[in-house]
């Protein structure tokens, strides 16, 4: 059953949708305005990291090999969370008889249209930028663990593409509403919390920005508002939070989470560690010095970059300030710290964390390399 492909209709069907993503890279241009050929590598880049993906699942313990099994025979309904993976992957197993690889190539799409609106969001940023950190902004974009988690089937793919999408569609929130709604069912599919998490940003952020009108912002809260509430409660249910109605409850399930996952990848523990430090831990970690084998070796190269471009913007605060405005400037602080703490606090194993930060780090990146400018911009007041 796990085979890239067994048989002509398998070959003809992987090709139509590796061809399908290709389409999307060379027509991608008056939407997302990555270069053509930038667009192009980088998908090829995706892909062979799909791949790798693939062969990686066959000789590992992969949750992609559940979830197309699973898919296979699948017939509970519409469901929430790992069931929600099961859900979607079902119809292209059981209808269309995709193979193990195909669907692979599907969700490697998805995941690089999450790459695309990463690209298009750095790019925005960096206009007034030096060449260096535009090309530093572009390197950013092939670092392979980026890649390699977001093109296998599994939630990953998913929510990475949501991610991507928030952060481009935030940069100009009243003509790219659409995205930014899918970003959020994206996130409601397999990781309601963060769904609720993305939807009260976006709320404090318009009631925090004046660069809305007084109507539309009232409209807008109307709507959003409501969204917020049932997505947070649904996401507290579905972390196993709905009678958590005081600090001890939430601390019990924090503590619940940690040994739970106590397992799995790392040999990093950061379980016992103070707050602060097991959010840089999680952040940063693992680097070279405890890391594990070539994949951990990847990592903790992308880490160093990531404390690198981190270090080389807390230097600029005094002397520049942000190009985002207001309302972008205030939903990605308060979606990446939210996202950082709740994440860093309820898993205990950087083998875990290496996945789970994918989702906030395309707003990060932006966030940070807003900073690292040549030109001076005004105040966020």
């Amino acid at each position: 059953m796990l085979t890239f492909a067994d048989g002509a209709w398998h070959v003809i069907a992987n090709l139509v949708i590796f061809l399908a993503g290709l389409w999307i890279a060379l027509g991608q241009k008056r939407l997302f305005g990555v270069p053509q050929k930038r667009a192009v590598v980088l998908y090829l880049w995706h892909s062979f990291f799909c791949m790798f993906y693939f062969w990686y699942s066959l000789n590992n313990i992969s949750d992609s090999t559940n979830y197309y099994l699973y898919s296979l025979s699948y017939d509970d309904g519409f469901k929430f969370g790992t069931a929600g993976v099961y859900y979607l992957v079902s119809p292209f197993t059981q209808i269309f008889n995709l193979s193990y690889g195909g669907v692979f190539l599907l969700f490697n799409i998805a995941g690089y249209i999450g790459m695309l609106a990463l690209a298009s969001a750095l790019q925005s940023v960096t206009e007034t930028s030096s060449r260096k950190v535009k090309r530093l902004s572009v390197l950013i974009l092939f670092l392979p663990g980026l890649s390699f988690w977001s093109s296998s089937i599994s939630k990953d793919a998913l929510t990475f593409m949501g991610a991507g999408l928030a952060t481009w569609a935030a940069l100009s929130i009243r003509r790219r509403v659409p995205a930014f709604a899918i970003s959020v069912l994206l996130f409601l599919l397999v990781r309601p919390h963060m769904s609720g998490i993305l939807l009260l940003s976006f709320t404090l952020a318009m009631l925090l920005s004046s660069k809305m009108g007084l109507y539309k912002k009232a409209a807008l809260l109307a709507i959003s508002v409501p969204l917020s509430i049932v997505a947070v409660q649904f996401g507290l249910s579905y972390a196993g939070l709905d009678d958590a109605t005081n600090a001890n409850k939430v601390a019990e399930y924090f503590e619940t989470r940690q040994s739970h996952n106590l397992g799995g990848g790392s040999s990093v523990d950061i379980a016992s560690m103070s707050i602060p430090l097991r959010m840089l831990t999680y952040l940063f970690r693992p680097l070279l010095f405890d890391a594990g084998g070539l994949l951990g070796l990847a990592v903790s190269i992308e880490n160093l970059i990531l404390i690198f471009v981190t270090v080389k913007v807390a230097f600029r605060f005094k002397r520049t300030h942000s190009v985002l405005d207001r309302f972008e400037f205030t939903l990605f602080i308060i979606f990446v710290a939210v996202s950082w703490f709740i994440l860093a606090n309820s898993t205990a194993n950087l083998g875990i964390a290496i996945r789970q930060k994918t989702m906030f780090l395309p707003m990060l990146m932006v966030l940070l390399f807003s900073y690292w400018h040549k030109l001076p911009v005004r105040r966020h007041e």
